[in-house]
C-alpha cells in the first residue's frame, strides 16, 4: 500500500519539477529579448549578437534581411548594426506570450521614420525561436493590420514604393 503513494508522490514531484522548469525557461525567454532590446537601445551591437545562436536567422520584410534571410552572425550583425544607426528608433513590448521555446510579442515601434509617414506609433508583431537559451530564429515584423495607425502607415510605404520596372 506504501508503494503507490510513493509512486504517487514522485510523480507529484516530477510533475511540480516541469512546471517549474517551464516557468524558468519562459522567465529566462523573456529575459533575453529584453535584453536584445536594451541593448539595441544602448547602441550595443556586441551584446546584442552575443544573444544569438551561431546559427541564427533574421527573416525580416525590411532592412538587409528583406531579400532573403540574413543567415549567421555575420549578417545578423550588420543588419544589428543598420537598427542602432536610428537613434529615433523606440521599442516597447506590450504583449508577449510564451510556448516552450517560443515567443510571440506584440509592440509598439516609434521612428522618424513612422512619424514621416503621419503616425506616432505603429504595432508589430514578432517571434522569437530560442536554443540554448538563445536566440535561433527571430521573425519580425508583422504589422497589426487592425490598428488605425499601423494601417495608415501601411498604405503610406506601399504608396511610397518605386513602381516596378516594366521592360
Amino acid at each position: 500500500m506504501l508503494k503507490p503513494l510513493v509512486v504517487a508522490g514522485g510523480l507529484a514531484a516530477l510533475l511540480i519539477g516541469t512546471v517549474t522548469a517551464g516557468v524558468a525557461a519562459q522567465e529566462n525567454a523573456m529575459a533575453v529579448q529584453q535584453q536584445l532590446l536594451d541593448a539595441l537601445a544602448r547602441g550595443d551591437v556586441p551584446g546584442a549578437l552575443a544573444l544569438f545562436t551561431d546559427d541564427a536567422v533574421i527573416d525580416a520584410p525590411s532592412g538587409l534581411c528583406t531579400d532573403a534571410p540574413c543567415a549567421g552572425k555575420p549578417a545578423i550583425q550588420k543588419d544589428l548594426e543598420r537598427l542602432v544607426v536610428d537613434k529615433s528608433r523606440r521599442v516597447t513590448t506590450l504583449n508577449t506570450y510564451v510556448s516552450g521555446n517560443v515567443l510571440l510579442t506584440r509592440f509598439e515601434a516609434r521612428s522618424a521614420t513612422i512619424q514621416g509617414a503621419g503616425v506616432d506609433r505603429i504595432i508589430l508583431w514578432g517571434m522569437r525561436e530560442m536554443r540554448g537559451g538563445k536566440i535561433a530564429v527571430l521573425r519580425c515584423c508583422m504589422p497589426e493590420r487592425t490598428d488605425s495607425q499601423t494601417a495608415r502607415f501601411i498604405q503610406w510605404e506601399e504608396a511610397s514604393r518605386p513602381a516596378p520596372d516594366k521592360r
